[in-house]
């Protein structure tokens, strides 16, 4: 007797296949479990282009506090990317989670796991649930860029935005070497749209550049910002001089203000000349991309950038999203520990405006 299936029922079974394969819930998304989360050994930016569904355990962030008052009862897997990481070096540690639509609502979970990396035995230390509407995704502190920051004090905000003080950041975490943690970020208003995550904070996970302290240094001393003496010229070289990029992502580049510092390591004061109206860019050093994906803000954000040898630099603003409104107009404050220069920037579809740097 043959066991060969007629043909009907072989059609039966390969469209069945099919549909098993496809459906979401069985399917595991990237990096959308704690077990498969993305393994990070570096502060850097980190982006997130796509992001979609629960993976294959929806139960591991079940009855979550802060989430407990919002509509999903205390879930707070929603289109669920998880990010762990060990830490290398003892410090602070902070991160800025930075939504690519403007209006999605992105709320986190830091997890602190045990020794042997248990996703099973993770540990709440950092919950943030608030949010808001859609139609209040400009005006609203409770949407738009979230994560830990200096300068804030709370351990976790629950879902909506009507308690006091109410905003989407909390407080940086103070870490030990060897400690591991695990971050889940969800969008909780839809799939597909993702995110950029970039890290900051004295504390160093494993491939951070900077070298630990050696042999013979006290512990815990922190190491002054480095401030190289300058030559009295550059070195005949081809690398002693910056050439200005004629264009990034296409876009032809403009210089709109030159100005001088007195030191390599600077600070860069950013936020949005007109209205806050969801403005996203990022920020390249040369042709380099040192800031990925800032949402403007009406208030500055701030950010070190250590200028490369070299007597001539240039800061340029890329357009990633013009918001509500073209162009995109950032305001940009250069402080060099002496003094601070203020310089307006436009970036368009077809080009953007850069700062020239001279360093002194």
């Amino acid at each position: 007797m043959s066991n060969r299936k007629p043909p009907e029922m072989r059609k039966f079974f390969t469209c069945f296949l099919v549909v098993l394969l496809s459906t979401p819930f069985l399917v595991a998304q990237g990096y959308a479990d704690c077990n498969t989360a993305m393994d990070i050994c570096k502060k850097q930016v980190y982006r997130i282009d796509k992001t979609g569904g629960e993976g294959a355990n929806n139960h591991e962030a079940d009855f979550i506090a802060c989430f407990m008052n919002g509509e999903n009862f205390g879930q707070a897997e929603e289109n669920s990317t998880w990010i762990k990481f060990e830490i290398a070096k003892a410090g602070s540690l902070s991160f800025v989670i930075t939504p690519h639509r403007i209006d999605d609502d992105l709320d986190f979970v830091v997890f602190k796991l045990p020794a042997n990396g248990d996703c099973a035995q993770k540990q709440i230390v950092r919950c943030m649930a608030a949010g808001d509407s859609r139609e209040n995704s400009v005006t609203s502190p409770c949407m738009g860029e979230t994560g830990l920051r200096d300068g804030e004090s709370d351990a976790s905000e629950d879902a909506g935005c009507s308690d006091p003080g109410d905003n989407t950041w909390l407080a940086p975490l103070k870490v030990v070497a060897g400690e591991k943690y695990v971050i889940l970020v969800s969008n909780v208003s839809s799939k597909g749209p993702g995110f950029s995550i970039r890290f900051g904070g004295s504390a160093k996970l494993p491939c951070d550049e900077e070298k630990l302290a050696g042999p013979g240094k006290p512990p815990g001393k922190p190491k002054p910002k480095p401030t190289p003496p300058e030559p009295a010229d550059d070195p005949p070289t081809s690398t002693a001089k910056q050439v200005k990029p004629e264009t990034i992502g296409g876009r032809a580049v403009e210089v709109g203000s030159t100005v001088t510092v007195k030191n390599r390591t600077i600070k860069l004061k950013i936020w949005d000349s007109q209205v806050e109206d969801g403005d996203i860019i990022s920020i390249y050093l040369d042709d380099k991309k040192v800031i990925d994906h800032l949402y403007l803000r009406a208030k500055p954000q701030e950010f070190d950038i250590q200028l490369p040898p070299g007597k001539e630099h240039y800061i340029t603003v890329y357009a990633d999203d013009f918001g509500k409104s073209e162009p995109n107009t950032a305001r940009v404050v250069i402080f060099d520990g002496t003094k601070e220069q203020t310089i307006d920037l436009v970036a368009e579809r077809k080009k953007q405006q850069s700062i020239k740097i001279l360093s002194e």
